[in-house]
């Protein structure tokens, strides 16, 4: 078997925890591959030739880095499981105790496969001075005011339909995973990770009725950077999964769907999210 062993340098930085899991390979009589990575986001995916070559991809870190990791593997069907060296860990599976019985489950097919949705999504530009810009998300796209006290206005079409227009310092446009994420922390509701929708989060919105809504999967949801006033700057950023980065101004389209594109996360243990979800936010 090959395994590709993702290690977030700055949680591991003398490696002693990626050595351990190295030698617990080898000696099982299988190879890996190791790459190192900070805290930014891969700019390429990784080789689709290489990546056929893996059974499976062991990310070392927290939350985070199984993110930057998923961007790596791009299309890729290999599962990955997550060892956590973070804090809260929603995505990551293993504690560091228990490495060596991981391992030993990987090898022997002693584990379940769970399919978790993610995003597609382009950046449409109003004057098609620049190519159009394609990205996937597997926790959310995020559209927010670049400056400080100033909102913006996004109007917002769901499969080509008006739907509504946020003044807000943004939205977030959320699978079931990211739910946990930056649509917790701005008011959205907690998903099941094992359903398919998305989730729209307005971020500080200038108004007590707009809340989160939640769309089919089957939605395309358009999201349009309109000029709220003519004396004031109109510009955004829109982030995936909080790495990449792209400024947006007035007229600027960002269309987001669900991705045909899966991510294969491993997991041990048939235990209830919403167990798991009681135990981390008891944590925070």
């Amino acid at each position: 078997m090959h395994f590709l062993l993702f290690t977030n340098v700055n949680k591991d930085p003398d490696q002693k925890i990626t050595g351990r899991l190295e030698k617990l390979i080898t000696e099982r009589g299988h190879r890996y591959t190791k790459v190192m990575e900070g805290d930014e986001a891969p700019e390429e995916c990784m080789e689709e030739e290489f990546l056929r070559t893996l059974d499976f991809v062991i990310v070392l870190g927290g939350d985070g880095t199984l993110l930057r990791a998923s961007h790596a593997v791009g299309s890729s069907s290999v599962p990955m499981i997550g060892l956590n060296l973070g804090t809260t860990g929603f995505l990551t599976e293993v504690e560091c105790s228990a490495m060596e019985d991981m391992v030993d489950r990987l090898i022997r097919g002693d584990y379940v496969v769970e399919e978790r949705m993610q995003l597609y999504g382009r950046i449409l530009r109003k004057d098609h001075t620049q190519d159009e810009t394609v990205f996937s998300a597997l926790n959310d796209v995020v559209i927010i005011r670049e400056g400080v006290l100033r909102l913006i206005a996004l109007k917002i079409y769901v499969n080509d339909v008006f739907f509504d227009t946020y003044e807000a310092d943004g939205v977030i446009l959320s699978t079931p995973t990211g739910s946990t994420g930056y649509n917790l922390s701005a008011g959205g509701p907690i998903v099941s990770p094992k359903t398919r929708l998305l989730v729209l989060t307005p971020i500080s919105p200038h108004s007590l009725s707009k809340k989160s809504v939640i769309f089919s999967a089957e939605d395309r949801i358009r999201v349009v950077l309109e000029e709220k006033r003519k004396t004031q700057i109109n510009e955004a950023i829109v982030s995936f999964d909080g790495y990449k980065n792209y400024e947006i101004s007035v007229g600027d389209e960002v269309e987001v769907s669900a991705s045909p594109v899966h991510l294969n996360l491993i997991r041990f243990d048939e235990r209830s999210f919403y167990d798991v979800i009681s135990k981390k936010l008891g944590q925070l």
